[in-house]
C-alpha cells in the first residue's frame, strides 16, 4: 500500500513539473497551493524550486535558461538524468498544473498528518503520564495546521461569482438543496428554505424548549434531507434524550414513564416511535464536560465515518475552553470562536444552543442578552430566540435577531411532550434585512 502510494505521488510530481518545464508562466498558479518543500522527490523540487527562483529574479521564463539553472543545482541527474528529463517534457501536461500541484500538496498533507499520528501514538504508548486533553488539543492544532497548508482562499470576483453559479447548478441539476430542511414550514420559511451552512445560535432562558429544537431539527434534517446528523449533549444523559425520543408522536406523559402507568395501547405508540428511527442516520453522543478540542475531534470522525451535515451542541456554555484560559467570558468566547472556525472549514451547520441572561426572564431576549460574551452574537452567522409567553403553554415564538445572509422574521411554533411542530406562519411579521 505505501509503495502504491509513493508511486502515485511521484507521478503526480512528475506531471507537475513536466507542465511547468513546457509552460513555466504556471509557476505563479503553482505557487498558490504548493511549496518545494511539500514535493517527496528531492529531484522534482529542486526543478521546482530552480523555476521558482528563476520568476523571482525576473529572468525570462525559457527553457535554456531553466536548463542552465538546473545543471547549476545538478537537478537533472537528481530526477533520472536526460533521458527522463527528454521524457518529461514530451508526456507533459501543461494545462494541468494547477490540478497536479493540488494533488502533490495533499499527498504532502497526508505524510505530514501521518508522521504526526506516529508521533502521538508513541508518547502515548510510551509516556503513562500523558494528558489526553492535551494530546487532543494539539493533536486538532496539527490537524488544522496540516488542513491550511495548500489551502486556496482567496480568489477573484469572477472566480468566485463563477464556482458559485457552478455549485448551484450541479446541486439543481441533482436535486438537492443549498440548505437542510426540518420539514417545519414556517421555520424553513423564516430561514429562507431550511438550515444554510454555517455557524447558528439558538439562545433562551432555561426550560423554554431550545434543547427540544435542537434535537427536533437533527431528527427532521436526518428524516427528511437523508443526511446524518450528530447531537452533542453536553447536559443531558442517553437516558434523558431516550424520555424525550420515547414520548414523540405518543399520547404519554413523562409522568407516565415515572410512575410507569402507561397504557398499553401507549406502549404501542412507543413502538411504533421506535420502529420510525429505524435506519434515520441522526445520533446522539453524550460528552460531559468536553472540550471543544475533543468535540472536534468526534466531530472529523463523524465526517469521515458517516459524513455528517449538521451538528447540534447542546449547549455552549457547558463546553470546556482550551487549558491555561481562567477568564469565563473568554472561555466562552474560545469556544465561540472555535466553532465558527469549523463550520466554515468542515462547510456544515453547527447549531450551538445557548443561555441568555435572567435579564430576558418574561420577554422575547434580545442580542444583547446573549449569557457571558459577545463573541456568540459576533462569531454566529444565525441567531435565533425562543420565548413562551407561559411557561406551561404549549406555543412558543421562534424570531430572528440575526441572519447574516437573510432577513429578521419570526415564527410560532409548538412543542407536542418534546416534539416540536410549526404552527401557521405569522403574517406582517417578515422584513427584508
Amino acid at each position: 500500500m505505501l509503495d502504491k502510494q509513493i508511486e502515485m505521488t511521484l507521478r503526480d510530481e512528475e506531471f507537475l513539473v513536466g507542465g511547468l518545464l513546457v509552460k513555466p508562466a504556471s509557476i505563479y498558479e503553482a505557487c498558490e497551493v504548493v511549496t518545494a518543500r511539500d514535493f517527496f522527490s528531492d529531484g522534482f523540487g529542486k526543478v521546482f524550486s530552480s523555476i521558482q527562483v528563476l520568476s523571482s529574479m525576473g529572468v525570462p521564463m525559457e527553457l535554456a535558461n531553466i536548463c542552465q539553472e538546473l545543471q547549476k543545482v545538478k537537478a537533472v541527474d537528481a530526477i533520472g538524468g536526460p533521458a527522463k528529463f527528454a521524457e518529461m517534457l514530451r508526456t507533459a501536461v501543461p494545462g494541468h498544473v494547477r490540478y497536479y500541484a493540488e494533488e502533490v500538496a495533499k499527498w504532502s498533507r497526508r505524510r505530514k498528518l501521518a508522521i504526526m499520528i506516529d508521533d502521538f501514538a508513541r508518547e502515548i504508548r510510551t509516556d503513562v503520564s500523558f494528558d489526553p486533553d492535551r494530546i487532543a488539543d494539539e493533536m486538532s492544532s496539527a490537524a488544522l495546521i496540516v488542513g491550511d497548508i495548500g489551502s486556496d482562499s482567496q480568489k477573484d470576483c469572477e472566480q468566485i461569482v463563477f464556482s458559485k453559479i457552478e455549485k448551484l447548478e450541479a446541486l439543481r441539476k441533482s436535486g438537492k438543496s443549498p440548505v437542510l430542511k426540518t420539514g417545519i414550514a414556517a421555520f424553513d420559511a423564516m430561514l429562507m428554505g431550511g438550515m444554510p451552512s454555517g455557524y447558528i445560535t439558538i439562545g433562551a432562558r432555561p426550560s423554554i424548549g431550545k434543547s427540544a429544537l435542537g434535537m427536533e431539527v437533527a431528527l427532521r434534517v436526518a428524516q427528511i434531507e437523508k443526511v446524518p446528523t450528530l447531537f452533542v449533549s453536553v447536559e443531558m444523559s442517553l437516558d434523558d434524550c431516550g424520555s424525550r425520543l420515547t414520548l414523540r408522536d405518543t399520547s404519554a406523559t413523562m409522568q407516565d414513564l415515572n410512575y410507569l402507568s402507561f397504557t398499553d395501547a401507549q406502549l404501542t405508540e412507543m413502538l411504533g416511535t421506535l420502529y420510525a428511527f429505524k435506519g434515520v442516520p441522526c445520533e446522539v453522543w453524550h460528552c460531559p464536560g468536553a472540550s471543544i478540542a475533543k468535540i472536534e475531534s468526534r466531530i472529523r470522525t463523524d465526517m469521515a465515518k458517516r459524513g455528517i451535515k449538521l451538528v447540534v451542541i447542546d449547549y455552549i456554555q457547558l463546553v470546556k475552553a482550551q487549558k491555561g484560559i481562567t477568564d469565563r467570558r473568554l472561555q466562552v468566547s474560545h469556544v465561540s470562536n472555535e466553532i465558527q472556525r469549523m463550520s466554515k472549514a468542515y462547510d456544515i451547520s453547527i447549531i450551538s444552543l445557548a443561555q441568555v441572561g435572567r435579564t430576558a426572564e418574561g420577554q422575547m431576549p434580545t442580542l444583547a442578552d446573549l449569557k457571558e460574551t459577545g463573541s456568540i452574537e459576533e462569531d454566529s452567522d444565525v441567531v435565533l430566540f425562543l420565548h413562551r409567553e407561559d411557561r406551561g403553554s404549549e406555543s412558543m415564538t421562534c424570531q430572528v435577531g440575526k441572519f447574516r445572509n437573510g432577513r429578521i422574521a419570526a415564527c410560532d411554533l409548538k412543542m407536542l411532550r418534546g416534539k416540536v411542530v410549526g404552527m401557521e406562519e405569522r403574517s406582517g411579521n417578515f422584513n427584508d434585512f
